[in-house]
């Protein structure tokens, strides 16, 4: 009878609140994935059962390579993808502010076009703009994040995932590996009219099949107040035509054939309709601009081991993706502007991993895309574009050392079914890596890597009309990184500590900039050099101060000298929206009471041109966030009480020129797992 109370009591709480966050570590222990690319360096079969596991190789890697697992963002109470972002090194998130608002990121000042976002193993791609929005996937379903300065030593990989000078790993929360059935559900609301349910339910079948099914949506007014000073004159003003809704919907199915035999598919949903309130102008807040994002994409990965020897990998992909602007200003024809533009994409990989004697891996993997680009526009090319990308990557590791190497072969052809197509592109991009460990046993690790690799115009950049320019050659990136890591855990309290020091050089040529070709057009060029220096650091590290405490520390510093170096207007200045320093901390405590969270990100000055004139100067910021959060159990379900409090100081701070941020707001909400 008490058993059945309980769980009807948990039934309703279910229906009634849903709440956001995750449980803490007493109920669930944190912990940082590990790719499956060395999953044959531990194995062991034990009668019919095969248990399989990997050393976490992050801290030896021959790149600087930094992990946040979903357990560990949630604890430190990161409310979406683009704070948890904050918590690594050499990243710059552009965010045009509010719930739901366009956030890309670039690393190491080279553009957000340089950065590939993988999600769950399969690269995600824009060749309209070259820039993925990171607002369109849920933190709530984040299995962990990780970021890639180079190419680091997991060699079996798409050959994708090495065309680009940095990449970030998105892995969605895992299907289970049993025949239970799982339930997680929450339900937030907040200030400025936030609204968020979310629902993952998860079900195995056989100990082969698992299924799992996701939905989210978000909507927010986003009518936030901020200042506006105009000489001496300060106004309280808000922020118009902000309305923002959007869709998630994502379905995960996992086939085990055989022991080391998978096949992973995932199918992805996403719709957003929102306001664009536009930059701040003096006098004029008025705005009719709307946008409409449609993505849906369809992905599988092949996984097999062959043999203790070969094992190979294959995906495919087909993604759509729709842009539906519309402007309700009266002074078009008709009196409404109409641009839709639609995106098409089918991508198949494959990738063989051999491993030809003790310490020695060796990988070859071929990519073949297809993209195209069409709209409504009247000066619309129909540009579409072959890719064909091919690497063969070696490995070898001992006691004491691990080599990577690497080469890229890659092939770009234009076509366009009007007019000029863009010039087509090949190249071959070599990279190599060396991770020293001194004194064996110990968990210190020097490292050393180059990197040469570049991107090809996107298909704005090429066919934009009155912009783009048809006869521009690919950007060039060479990056050189030095770095160490040390990993300890020293005493019983501190159960370990973690700290890595890179300091690294950029040289950009033929980079792609805007120039204005007359008073009133732009046009697209490749003119400037730029060189850049920069330093990262991080430092983490888990304490247990009592029993049934733990406090968690992170930590991390970066400085970026980003400059062009072609003309002399601007020659040795900052490269745009490039700060020079940069940085975050995060502290969470965890008790039997009721467990705390605080977390600070600060960025100093930047400017929004090159020129780096005084107008054109950004001020520096620092954000503050506090999450207070408590959770228990009730029968057979794990519920979880938090408040978030974003900005507690209410700063006043752009990251895009004339887009303000929000000040002071809260959140709060109910999660409950069954």
């Amino acid at each position: 009878m008490l058993y059945a109370l309980r769980a009807a009591i948990c039934t309703v709480i279910f229906f009634v609140a849903q709440g956001p966050g995750t449980a803490s570590a007493q109920l669930r222990a944190d912990s940082i994935p590990v790719s499956d690319t060395l999953r044959n360096d531990i194995s062991r079969n034990l009668q019919t059962v095969t248990v399989t596991g990997q050393r976490d190789r992050t801290t030896a890697s021959t790149a600087p390579t930094h992990t946040l697992s979903g357990q560990r963002i949630a604890r430190f109470g990161m409310t979406d993808i683009g704070k948890a972002i904050h918590r690594l090194p050499g990243v710059n998130l552009r965010d045009y502010g509010g719930a739901g608002g366009l956030k890309t990121v670039s690393v190491r000042g080279l553009g957000a076009a340089h950065t590939a976002v993988v999600y769950d193993g399969v690269a995600l791609a824009n060749s309209r703009s070259g820039e993925i929005d990171l607002a369109r996937y849920s933190i709530d379903n984040l299995g962990s994040l990780s970021l890639i300065m180079g190419d680091n030593d997991e060699i079996f990989t798409t050959a994708r995932s090495a065309a680009s000078a940095a990449t970030l790993n998105i892995t969605s929360a895992p299907n289970p590996d049993d025949d239970s059935i799982r339930l997680s559900a929450k339900v937030s609301a907040g200030s400025f009219g936030y609204v968020s349910p979310f629902v993952r339910l998860t079900k195995g079948f056989n100990d082969r099949w698992a299924v799992g099914v996701v939905g989210s949506v978000m909507r927010a007014d986003n009518n936030y107040p901020f200042r506006l000073r105009n000489g001496s004159e300060t106004t309280t003003e808000k922020r118009n035509n902000s309305k923002v809704l959007t869709t998630n919907l994502e379905t995960n199915l996992t086939y085990s054939i055989s022991s080391g035999n998978t096949i992973s598919t995932k199918l992805y949903y996403y719709d957003s309709r929102r306001h664009l309130p536009g930059p701040v102008v003096y006098y004029n807040d008025a705005n009719t601009e709307t946008l409409r994002e449609r993505n849906a994409f369809w992905q599988s990965t092949w996984k097999s081991i062959l043999s203790s020897k070969i094992s190979v990998m294959t995906n495919a992909k087909f993604g759509w993706d729709a842009s539906l602007y519309s402007d309700y200003n009266g002074k078009y024809p008709g009196g409404e502007l109409h641009q839709n533009y639609y995106q098409r994409e089918a991508y198949i990989s494959g990738a063989m991993l051999w491993l030809p004697a003790a310490g020695w891996a060796v990988d070859y993997s071929a990519d073949y895309a297809f993209n195209n680009l069409s709209s409504n526009l009247v000066t619309e090319n129909h540009p579409f574009r072959h890719t064909i990308l091919q690497s063969l990557s070696a490995r070898w590791r001992n006691t004491h050392f691990t080599v990577t190497g690497k080469v890229l072969g890659s092939i770009y052809i234009n076509r366009a079914r009007t007019g000029e197509a863009a010039r087509d592109a090949r190249r071959l991009s070599p990279s190599v890596g060396i991770s020293y460990r001194p004194i064996a046993g110990r968990n210190i690790y020097l490292r050393a890597g180059y990197k040469s690799i570049f991107r090809v115009p996107t298909f704005n950049e090429s066919y934009f009309f009155h912009y783009g320019s048809t006869t521009l050659t690919p950007e060039n990136t060479n990056q050189v990184n030095v770095g160490v890591t040390w990993q300890a855990s020293p005493f019983r309290w501190l159960q370990s500590i973690t700290m890595t020091a890179d300091t690294y050089f950029n040289h950009v040529s033929d980079k792609i900039v805007a120039v204005p070709y007359n008073m009133f057009v732009w046009t697209v060029v490749n003119l400037e050099k730029v060189r850049g220096h920069g330093v990262d650091l991080t430092m983490s590290a888990d304490i247990i101060p009592a029993r049934r405490q733990s406090v968690i520390l992170a930590a991390n510093y970066s400085y970026q000298r980003m400059e062009p170096r072609t003309s002399k207007s601007d020659y040795g200045l900052q490269v745009a929206y490039i700060p020079r320093h940069s940085g975050g901390a995060s502290v969470s405590y965890e008790n039997p009471w009721v467990n705390l969270s605080l977390n600070l990100t600060a960025t100093s000055s930047r400017f929004s041109t090159n020129n780096n004139i005084p107008g054109t100067r950004i001020a520096g910021y620092a954000d503050t966030g506090l999450s207070i959060y408590r959770p228990w159990r009730l029968g057979r379900c794990r519920v979880e009480a938090r408040i978030d409090a974003l900005n507690i100081f209410n700063r006043q701070y752009e990251v895009i020129a004339r887009y303000p941020m929000p000040g002071r707001s809260f959140r709060a909400g109910i999660k409950i797992d069954l």
